[in-house]
């Protein structure tokens, strides 16, 4: 059902990040702005998480795989900036409950989110946004 309404909204792309968490997120969104050749802009305070999540990252209490997946940094254009944000370990950290990541004309997103919320997706976010691409060879920045 949830598809159906982000189609009905115009989403042009959408993938399931069960099992991939953020880092996931952070896979995929490479991949569509190569392709797109345009760059993404990811709100860390936006985030969903699961709760309690950022506690446990912040006293050090991560996936065994979140380490390895930290190589995916090189895609930050400013991860210098983010390293003191709560949320920005969990970036890496593989850990899900589900979800969904949708790429919705920005102004047909908060009808899309609307939408969701009242199927009961209480947790459906925007999270980002695209942009145009730039110069830098990281095509995502993250807003702290």
């Amino acid at each position: 059902m949830p598809v159906s309404r982000m189609k009905a909204h115009g989403a042009t792309a959408c993938t399931d990040l069960t099992g991939f968490g953020l880092l996931g997120l952070l896979g995929h969104l490479v991949e569509m702005t190569r392709a797109s050749a345009v760059d993404a802009e990811l709100d860390l305070n936006a985030l969903p998480l699961l709760d309690d999540a950022a506690e446990m990252a912040a006293a050090g209490i991560l996936s065994s795989l979140q380490p390895a997946n930290v190589r995916l940094r090189r895609a930050l254009r400013n991860r210098e900036a983010a390293l003191k944000h709560p949320n920005y370990p969990l970036l890496f950290d593989p850990q899900t409950a589900g979800g969904l990541l949708a790429s919705v004309p920005a102004d047909r997103a908060e009808a899309c989110l609307a939408a969701l919320r009242a199927l009961g997706y209480v947790h459906a976010a925007r999270i980002g946004r695209v942009l145009p691409q730039g110069e830098a060879p990281e095509p995502i920045s993250l807003v702290v």
